[in-house]
């Protein structure tokens, strides 16, 4: 936000401005300012713009390309400002938490947040509102400043949600002041392992960061309106149990005092932690539940082309995992999963099959299943995925690459080839070698010329050298695809999912609802002959099921039952963004595919998946909203 008012308060006016004039309307000190200006002259150049120093009189700014400066005045405007909403909240209760100090300055507060007061004073509200939701109060005294009040429990419940919430302020804080911690983790896993518990990774995540926030808020305790009894004293036995022994160690260590209170709140989630390990005794009877499963499976195989229910193992897997499941439904026990977001945005296709089964299993049984843990049924889906495509790749035994010579490019391809098929015998031949090939019997052949008199099997042509992509496409294309049928069938890899940006189906939009955006979207898909007549309702309740606006503004809707008569993806820039929920649309990137085109699922999820990760790139779309932009850079990532 500083740099933008900045540069907007020097675009405003036609003469230099004195550092004091920005100290006053920023409210920071002189070296903030000036290291303000060190960033905005050293990324001048690629803007558009020059910032010229005059002694005695202040900054001027040049505008040398209008164009590339309004763009970069954009990206900087308070909308995406990291002082907005959610994150300043962040930001205000990680120095407030983190204080050595009962009460913190406003003005310091500004500094550091590098905010106007006027405007921290304007969020107070918000914070307060916030804080009251666990049970706690922002305290305000004059000539003071503001503090956080409230019982132990509750300072520290919100301590550990805002540590879990990582890349923030406040983690990077309490990481800083515990410093070293192995030791410590190493002696809560010997804990688990002596007592025999079963406790999942993100579980063991969350002990750990309790700890650590414990470590903080002991060594702080101005929090508190109530007095905390009860100290532990490390030479009593008859209060040490199980991981007792941990928090006494940091009591020696870091110079805290350790309460009754303290051991029984660890306890507490060391309890909500553990799962059990104990065979289930569920009112439903596991052979029924079995078959009822069996039965879905195998119509989810007729339509999908798939073969859950043939996999034994699988179905044993999952159908011990769901009565697990339901047996904490059932205690209201329930699980975080942390690699939900990664899991619906790199795996579609997996996903929405899960979501079909989420309907199914309420439907049936009457067991509404939280998203997190839909997260945790769709990893045994995954693995029946993985050993598919090892099944798949492992029928071909014999493979014959048929290049122009036998030389040094021939063994190049045949080890490029050799890296997919690891288990099979792969051969080079010569073009002209067509009896070799004969006796050799290959049940699959990857050639670089047109072959007149090949064996009838599935054939691949290929290019002499094979790139990154090209690999990567072949694997797509022959673990995704049916198996191809044994003749000699030509089988093209070549065509990539970039070519499914059309032209004709890219705009950019100026819309309120993004309800109304993705109806719009998947009409126009339908009217241009891409989509089924079933598309737009299987778009909406795909969204229904479970929303598909992810990370840093990128969104991908796309129908809960894929039928698409030719494949595409329609592709919008939303100008102004929209809000929905907690985050924001900026760019959808609406997918259609036909079935004989599934296997470009994987690379598409995978490509939207790296340009979540990039928010230069997101920004560069979106002030220069071209199709073949966009293009560009999906390459640039895939390099």
């Amino acid at each position: 936000m500083r740099s933008y008012m900045i540069l907007k308060a020097l675009f405003n006016t036609k003469d230099y401005l004195p550092i004091t004039f920005f100290m006053e309307q920023l409210e920071v000190s002189k070296r903030t300012v000036q290291s303000e200006f060190a960033y905005l002259k050293k990324v001048s150049d690629k803007h558009g713009y020059l910032i010229h120093i005059a002694y005695g009189k202040g900054y001027f700014i040049e505008v040398i390309d209008k164009v590339a400066f309004t763009q970069f005045l954009d990206s900087l405007t308070p909308d995406d400002i990291v002082t907005s909403g959610e994150q300043l909240i962040s930001d205000v209760l990680s120095i407030l938490l983190t204080s050595t100090t009962e009460y913190v300055v406003v003005s310091e507060l500004s500094e550091s947040l590098g905010i106007s007061r006027s405007l921290l004073y304007s969020e107070m509200k918000t914070i307060s509102n916030y804080l009251n939701s666990y049970n706690l109060k922002l305290i305000r005294k004059s000539h003071y400043g503001i503090c956080i009040k409230g019982e132990a429990r509750y300072v520290r419940q919100l301590m550990l949600d805002l540590y879990l919430r990582g890349d923030n302020q406040f983690k990077e804080l309490t990481d800083e002041k515990v410093g070293q911690f192995e030791e410590y983790e190493r002696l809560v896993e010997d804990c688990i392992r002596n007592n025999n518990l079963r406790i999942g990774y993100y579980e063991f995540q969350v002990l750990i960061g309790w700890l650590k926030i414990f470590i903080i808020f002991s060594a702080n305790r101005q929090f508190s309106t109530s007095e905390n009894n009860g100290v532990i004293n490390p030479e009593s036995d008859k209060v040490l149990r199980h991981f007792d022994i941990i928090l006494l160690q940091l009591q020696e260590r870091f110079k805290v005092i350790v309460t009754m209170q303290d051991i029984d709140e660890f306890n507490y989630f060391i309890q909500k932690s553990v799962q059990k390990n104990n065979r289930i005794d569920n009112h439903l009877s596991q052979k029924v539940f079995k078959n009822e499963l069996l039965e879905f499976f195998s119509a989810v195989d007729v339509k999908n082309r798939t073969d859950y229910s043939k996999d034994h193992e699988f179905l044993e897997q999952i159908t011990t995992h769901l009565l697990f499941l339901i047996d904490r439904i059932d205690q209201k026990i329930t699980y975080k999963n942390p690699l939900l977001l990664e899991l619906c945005i790199r795996y579609p296709m997996v996903f929405d099959i899960v979501l079909k089964f989420s309907t199914f299993l309420k439907t049936k049984f009457g067991y509404d299943i939280s998203n997190d843990e839909l997260g945790f049924i769709a990893v045994h889906f995954l693995n029946h995925t993985e050993k598919e495509k090892n099944k798949r790749i492992n029928q071909y035994e014999r493979i014959a690459v048929i290049c122009t010579t036998g030389g040094g490019v021939s063994n190049l391809v045949r080890t490029q080839i050799m890296e997919i098929f690891p288990r099979a015998v792969v051969k080079a031949f010569s073009f002209w070698e067509e009896q070799d090939l004969a006796t050799f019997k290959p049940d699959l052949i990857f050639s670089v010329v047109p072959l007149k008199r090949a064996p009838k099997v599935p054939t691949i042509y290929i290019k002499e050298l094979l790139s990154n992509r090209d690999i990567k496409n072949i694997k797509q294309v022959l673990f995704l695809d049916n198996p191809p049928r044994s003749d000699n069938t030509q089988i093209d890899y070549s065509q990539d999912y970039l070519s499914l940006l059309k032209p004709n189906l890219f705009s950019v939009e100026t819309i309120q609802n993004y309800d109304v955006l993705i109806k719009k979207m998947a009409e126009k898909m339908m009217s241009k002959g891409y989509a089924d007549d079933n598309f737009q309702k299987n778009v909406v309740l795909r969204e229904q099921y479970m929303s598909t606006v992810y990370n840093n503004g990128i969104a991908m809707p796309h129908p809960i039952e894929m039928k698409g008569k030719q494949s595409a993806i329609a592709v919008s820039v939303v100008k102004p963004e929209l809000r929905v929920g907690k985050r924001v649309v900026r760019l959808v990137f609406m997918v259609c595919l036909a079935k004989e085109d599934f296997h470009f699922y994987s690379n598409i999820s995978n490509g939207l998946f790296q340009l979540m990760q990039d928010n230069h790139k997101i920004s560069d779309i979106y002030h220069k909203p071209d199709l073949q932009r966009i293009i560009n850079i999906f390459k640039e990532m895939e390099g």
